[in-house]
């Protein structure tokens, strides 16, 4: 609804079809930033719509409020978004299917007070044909850019002071709330071995590095445990202790249901077709030949004789060449 006469219309084509485009990226991006689960996501979505917003105030001659959509508003979710990597990480998940009801009544509460908001200021505002002397006499004047720069940062240079203070008061605190909490101690490299050794020495824990997460080459993701060669089961250690400590980690059968199948049946040995059962990593025997690991190669009469058919088949073929001799 044009409440004050002014609004400017669209006067071609071109204008027309960008605002269709991006009035329907703002809606795509809006609808991003009501379904999305990770945040990481909604915030990104709701940068589009900054834009979006930006680029309508452009194509409607103001580019006064055009640069300021990006430079505060765009400028401010995209610190949001940082905050949020930093802070919660990428795949953290808010848990909406448990919601308590003090969260429910004030999310009530708040959009009552919001409508009510709403419904006062539409009954407050002035139609077009009370906004007699609301409209400058040039609205294309940069006069009121001039006077909005000239008093922010004359009689307002304190705030902008303290704003862009607390703005870097933020920044430094997430930075230190990030790397504020430490899993343990930092360890060297003796002070590695020398608990290797004594873990060895007292449980007999093995000294060699732990085997590459992942399922053999049915994985190769960080957050899944490797297969022990001995037990069969899965290495929990394996899994990085970041990913544990989040609980991100994932088990075998999450991956590949048919390898913790064929695991369960080995341990229990009710099968021999698993490829993961004793006999199928048994020593098998060695080919004998000269250079390859195993017993000595066949010297002398112990050489191995070819088939008796095809020694005769070759008797004949020498003694006729030797009588063409």
């Amino acid at each position: 609804m044009n409440l004050l006469g002014t609004w400017p219309e669209m006067v071609s084509t071109g204008e027309a079809v960008l605002f269709a485009c991006t009035a329907i990226v703002m809606v795509v991006c809006a609808l991003g930033v009501l379904f999305f689960k990770k945040a990481a996501y909604a915030a990104i979505s709701m940068v589009g719509v900054m834009l979006g917003l930006a680029v309508l105030y452009l194509t409607q001659q103001a580019p006064f409020l055009g640069v300021v959509q990006i430079v505060v508003y765009t400028g401010a979710i995209m610190m949001l978004f940082l905050f949020v990597i930093m802070m919660i990480g990428i795949g953290a998940t808010d848990d909406y299917a448990t919601q308590s009801r003090g969260s429910i009544i004030a999310a009530v509460i708040a959009g009552l007070g919001l409508a009510v908001i709403i419904a006062a200021t539409l009954g407050h505002t002035k139609f077009a044909a009370d906004a007699k002397g609301l409209v400058p006499a040039d609205p294309y004047s940069n006069e009121p850019i001039e006077s909005l720069a000239t008093t922010l940062f004359s009689q307002h240079w304190l705030t902008m002071e303290v704003a862009g203070a607390l703005l870097i008061t933020a920044a430094i605190g997430a930075m230190l709330l990030t790397h504020s909490d430490n899993l343990g101690p930092k360890i060297s490299q003796e002070e590695t071995a020398k608990a290797k050794m004594r873990a060895f020495a007292e449980s007999g824990r093995r000294i060699g590095q732990l085997p590459a997460p992942g399922v053999y080459a049915h994985s190769n993701a960080a957050d899944v445990p490797a297969i022990s060669g001995e037990t069969l089961g899965p290495v929990e250690e394996s899994v990085p202790r970041v990913i544990r400590v989040r609980g991100l980690e994932r088990s075998i059968d999450q991956v590949d249901h048919d390898v913790a199948q064929s695991l369960m049946l080995a341990r229990t040995g009710d099968t021999i077709d698993s490829p993961f059962a004793q006999f199928a990593s048994q020593t098998v025997e060695r080919s004998g030949s000269w250079g390859m690991p195993g017993p000595a190669a066949p010297t002398g009469l112990d050489q191995p004789v070819g088939p008796a058919g095809v020694a005769d088949a070759e008797a004949p073929a020498q003694t006729k060449e030797e009588e063409e001799k």
